[in-house]
């Protein structure tokens, strides 16, 4: 039993997996990797902690995918969620994105199996949780953004906020994809609301940078109350320009970190530097500084 103590490799699994997880989604990349040094040591491939492992191994992914490596997400994934076997009651949660990453890097035959061992899942246990990660994965896998809709709705009734804005996100790109703007806006705009709510920063530059090369972007809603000149009228892109600015960055490191073209994150600088009045880059530190 000594596993289950706070000093324990589960307990240690699933208090430094849960808290590098919501780093990882918050774009906290210390914080998420302070986190999985905590368990390093910890041998989870092979081991009766796999199937505990899951938030762990997620985090992980989420990283690699930040860092453009959907492959190596996938692989991190995998070693907790085996599509040919459950092997964790919390697995089926996970099944939809080993589904998608498997479509991503061309991994369909990986996709159809993880697919079709989500719907056995459900149908061996059926909780409204596996039902709505059943839908996912098949709205993935048929490229069905209705049922990706249906998923999120079965998410939100049990309260999987960040299931339900990932499937949104999904539903978005499909029907960009169909040619159906007004859908794809309507997904995007709430996937992009609930992971606001979360505080998901890294699933929203994701959900932006898989939606703008189809032509969807987000745009202002409502009457505008931002101030037309200082730190306050910065959009929240711009204010995180201004903070990798503020830590000496380029305008090619900013736009590899936030996933823009370089064209872009110049214009933002420029914007920056009109709103605040400011001449030079280091006018920019200092008045990030003043409000850090």
């Amino acid at each position: 039993m000594s596993e289950l103590l706070p000093s324990g490799p589960l307990w240690l699994l699933l208090r430094n997996g849960g808290a590098a997880l919501i780093a990882a989604h918050r774009d906290e990349r210390a914080v998420a990797e302070a986190h999985l040094r905590e368990v390093d040591r910890l041998d989870v491939a092979g081991t009766n902690l796999r199937s505990y492992a899951l938030l762990l191994l997620a985090a992980r992914a989420v990283l690699a995918e930040r860092d453009g490596d959907p492959a190596q997400a996938l692989a991190f994934l995998l070693t907790g969620v085996d599509p040919t076997a459950m092997m964790s009651e919390d697995a089926p949660m996970w099944q939809p994105e080993v589904t998608r990453l498997a479509l991503m890097t061309g991994a369909v035959a990986l996709a159809r199996t993880a697919t079709e061992a989500c719907i056995h899942e459900y149908e061996q246990i059926p909780t409204p949780v596996r039902q709505a990660a059943a839908e996912h994965c098949r709205g993935l896998t048929a490229a069905d953004p209705d049922l990706l809709r249906t998923a999120a709705e079965r998410y939100a009734s049990v309260d999987m906020r960040l299931f339900r804005g990932q499937a949104l996100e999904n539903a978005a790109v499909l029907s960009a994809q169909d040619g159906d703007t007004v859908g794809a806006r309507a997904a995007y705009a709430a996937a992009v609301d609930v992971y606001n709510q979360l505080g998901a920063v890294w699933d929203i530059m994701r959900a932006d940078s898989r939606l703008r090369p189809l032509g969807i972007r987000r745009g202002s809603r409502g009457p505008r109350r931002r101030p037309a000149t200082g730190w306050h009228a910065l959009t929240p892109t711009e204010l995180r320009v201004a903070e990798l600015v503020a830590e000496g960055r380029s305008n090619p490191d900013i736009a590899t970190e936030l996933l823009l073209s370089r064209r872009t994150v110049q214009g933002h600088v420029s914007h920056i530097l009109g709103k605040l009045g400011a001449q030079s880059r280091v006018d920019i530190a200092r008045e990030a500084m003043h409000h850090s």
